[in-house]
């Protein structure tokens, strides 16, 4: 049975409650958070026993828990929660206090994860963008795992994705890399607010209407780190796709990281300074709009956006950095808000080469949709935005049940079987459902289920590879592009054969 210290725990238990705004005297125990959770198979602790043992005061044995570093955040336990209670929230909150009291779980996942967290966030404090060679790196000889993925490496330097010379030339870092680092200071300084607290209530969501996207226009363009490197043929098909309907991208000057997925997973206040400074860069360059490709990204800026409109202190603190003055006007949208903010009509009279033949399965992970009240875009269970853009384009989209299980998210390189066996129920459903192929709007799914794919039917042995399209280079291909044009050729798993069907 695990002990209890009460001077110990109400401290850290209150701490919690500051950091979440949860009553834990409301969770009831249903079980829910842990019945919808990825990753509760892979844990000690599981979601409600977390909860439970916080309600109940065993606060350090909560903070031992392997389960911390099996958490892949995708935030399904807080959006299921009856009770309001932010379950992820907690999660986050007891890894932030393990690592800052080193009161913590000796599990080899812990060392994995955390080995990955550090190398990600040093690597931001250094340069202000993600230099993804020298991430794995510096994670490889954390871990020694100097083998995992090497021929994965090798291909994306053959293709472009990542290029060596970077390692020595600085090219990818910012010229902001002052504030980068005082936004690191500031991060280690506690918050005089605390989380508004939450209670009981029924969320129901009604999606917000879409801005107007029109030909012609001019939009911001957040491309995130990941579209700079190992996701660069995202990259190349959102600006096709742009280019094909007559919308011009402005990117953002001097963007730097924001901190996704290992700020938001070990210190709360890092994770809204670091997209916080993006935000007054696209107030200061007059962008209603910014086009953020990555999920993830997307996910932290219009978290941190709401944030900055509810908490003077966030603004203050980095306006005290940047010398800018927030105005939160700039709003974050991703690729799928993008083209159903375009008309119909004129995306029909576009199209070139229907997808006519293809069976696609439209995955949008856990990002997408939660949480529920920021990011606001579709049914939170059942979303079909994706699914009305493929019929336009006119492919086949197929009805299945995981188009919003989360496939792994960030821990791809810390916890490799825990991503397989999340893709492989994801894939078995699709193709169980007729889906010949994937789509996609996020490069953390993307390397998921395209780069992890041999590796899961190695294991398994039942599935037939899969291609994995991001949206933008259907949409482009769609338009006219030629799929080598796109970078389709690119992918681990061979792409173009499918597309001869068109």
């Amino acid at each position: 049975m695990p002990t209890n210290k009460p001077a110990l725990t109400d401290a850290l238990k209150h701490r919690i409650e500051n950091a979440t705004g949860n009553d834990y005297n409301c969770c009831y125990q249903c079980g829910k958070c842990t019945a919808g959770c990825p990753a509760g198979s892979f844990m000690d602790n599981p979601p409600a026993r977390i909860m439970r043992l916080v309600q109940a005061g065993y606060i350090e044995e909560a903070l031992k828990s392997d389960a911390l570093w099996y958490c892949v955040g995708c935030q399904t336990c807080t959006a299921r929660c009856p009770q309001n209670m932010d379950i992820a929230a907690t999660m986050d909150a007891l890894r932030e206090i393990a690592l800052k009291e080193d009161i913590v779980s000796q599990e080899r996942a812990k060392k994995l994860v955390t080995a990955f967290h550090v190398s990600f966030l040093n690597n931001i404090r250094k340069h202000g963008r993600l230099q993804e060679l020298s991430l794995v790196n510096s994670y490889k000889l954390r871990t020694r795992s100097f083998l995992q993925d090497a021929g994965a490496g090798v291909k994306m330097i053959k293709d472009g994705k990542i290029n060596p010379m970077h390692l020595l030339s600085g090219k990818e870092s910012i010229s902001g890399r002052d504030q980068i680092a005082a936004i690191f200071n500031l991060a280690e300084k506690p918050s005089a607010a605390h989380a508004p607290k939450r209670r009981p209530k029924q969320n129901i969501v009604t999606p917000k209407k879409p801005l107007t996207i029109k030909p012609g226009m001019t939009i911001g363009y957040y491309p995130g780190c990941s579209l700079t490197g190992t996701a660069k043929e995202y990259d190349v098909s959102v600006r096709k796709m742009c280019d094909l309907l007559d919308i011009k991208l402005k990117e953002i000057e001097d963007w730097n990281c924001c901190g996704a997925t290992s700020a938001h997973a070990t210190n709360h206040k890092l994770s809204l300074l670091l997209p916080a400074r993006n935000q007054v860069l696209a107030d200061a360059a007059g962008l209603d709009c910014v086009l953020a490709p990555c999920a993830a990204c997307q996910n932290r800026q219009v978290i941190t956006r709401k944030a900055m409109i509810d908490s003077k202190e966030l603004r203050d603190e980095i306006r005290s950095v940047t010398g800018i003055e927030p105005t939160c006007k700039s709003e974050f949208i991703g690729v799928t808000q993008l083209l159903e903010g375009y008309d119909e009509e004129e995306i029909k009279k576009r199209v070139k080469r229907p997808l006519k033949n293809l069976s696609l399965a439209c995955y949008y992970g856990c990002l997408l949709v939660r949480p529920l009240g920021e990011m606001n875009f579709d049914d939170p269970e059942n979303p079909e935005k994706m699914e009305k853009i493929v019929a336009v384009l006119g492919g086949k989209p197929v009805d299945w049940a995981f188009k919003i299980e989360c496939c792994g998210a960030g821990l791809t390189l810390a916890q490799q079987g825990l991503v397989e066996d999340l893709t492989h129920a994801i894939a078995k459903n699709a193709a169980s459902n007729g889906a010949e192929a994937f789509v996609v709007a996020c490069p953390l799914c993307h390397a998921n289920l395209d780069m992890r794919q041999e590796g899961m039917m190695k294991r398994y042995g039942d599935l037939q590879p899969m291609p994995v399209y991001y949206i933008s280079e259907l949409v482009s291909i769609a338009l006219g592009a030629d799929p080598q044009e796109v970078a389709v050729g690119k992918h681990f798993v061979p792409a173009l054969d499918l597309l001869s069907k068109l």
